[in-house]
């Protein structure tokens, strides 16, 4: 059992990590529930297993070494998944992962923000496309548009954010 230190210490770790470990779960793992649950089940082996975790080495590598192990369990249930890593391949996805979690995490954060600031419509074609995975006919469809029009529109769209994201990732000093 750990004492109120050690978990502490714990939650000091796992909130600096964990938003590094949600990008690289939502990276390999394309649902969004079923990544929330890799999370989750990541999180709980990680504070289970903390008393085992070697304080001279980064924290970050050892959730993501978790979090590898938790994707590679979901995907060998599901196994539905028309992209498959090999075992090597996954390794260096993982460790190429934890050498970019920070600027990935701050290009995040960045997005969320020029998210929050996108006009009513934009945001609502954005949340259509990539968070309820319609295609630009069907969006087309319920906005009484056309497809072409709409993908015209995405672009656009896609076109602001990235000028917001480099915009503000290059004021606060973050851009690579």
């Amino acid at each position: 059992m750990m004492t109120q230190q050690q978990q502490e210490r714990f939650m000091g770790l796992w909130s600096s990590a964990q938003p590094a470990v949600a990008n690289y779960v939502h990276a390999l793992v394309r649902d969004h529930a079923t990544a929330k649950d890799v999370l989750q089940e990541t999180a709980i082996v990680l504070f289970r297993r903390f008393e085992e975790y070697d304080g001279t080495r980064p924290f970050l590598a050892w959730a993501l070494g978790i979090a590898r192990f938790q994707t590679l369990g979901v995907k060998r249930d599901a196994m539905r998944s028309l992209v498959t890593f090999d075992e090597e391949l996954f390794t260096r996805f993982t460790e190429t992962w934890a050498e970019i979690a920070p600027a990935t995490t701050d290009r995040a954060a960045a997005l969320q923000s020029c998210l929050g600031r996108l006009a009513a419509h934009a945001s609502r074609i954005v949340r259509m496309r990539y968070f309820e995975d319609c295609d630009a006919e069907e969006i087309g469809r319920q906005l009484g548009s056309t497809g072409p029009a709409v993908r015209i529109a995405l672009k656009r769209v896609r076109d602001q954010l990235r000028h917001c994201v480099q915009t503000q990732l290059a004021h606060e000093g973050s851009l690579p």
